[in-house]
């Protein structure tokens, strides 16, 4: 298990590269950060995850961490509702899409506790990075 710092955001990456195209994340709220990243840990080390991140400082006006538990689908939503109920009873999301986040898609809950700057910055949409082909490049 690797645990970087990048700015905003703990990134937690299993030993083991996705062998899956990520599409989104499961997301699950705590006031305690801790807790977010013993999650992170448990479910990359011992149910298949293997890309989580969780927020390091909190923004003005909110109250609780986030983890972004990274995923190909939402295939796997009953089952960490079912973990979550039965182990570690934070605040559970369920699945939201790469999409959703890039066109700036986000709670109403989440929106109306944040400054006008900061609201501004998660709902403008954002470009998703991509790479040039080769005959793009010459």
């Amino acid at each position: 298990m690797k645990m970087m710092l990048n700015g905003y955001w703990i990134w937690l990456l299993g030993e083991e590269k996705p062998n899956y195209e990520i599409t989104g994340k499961y997301l699950f709220f705590s006031s305690d950060k801790d807790k977010l990243i013993e999650i992170a840990i448990n479910e990359i080390e011992k149910h298949g995850f293997h890309r989580a991140k969780v927020n390091k400082h909190l923004l003005k006006g909110q109250t609780e961490h986030v983890l972004c538990l990274y995923y190909k689908d939402d295939s796997r939503k009953n089952e960490l509702a079912e973990r979550n109920k039965q182990e570690y009873g934070a605040k559970y999301r369920y699945w939201k899409s790469d999409e959703a986040t890039l066109k700036g898609q986000y709670s109403k809950e989440f929106l109306e506790k944040l400054n006008e700057s900061d609201r501004q910055y998660f709902t403008k949409p954002k470009r998703k990075k991509t790479t040039k082909s080769s005959s793009e490049k010459k």
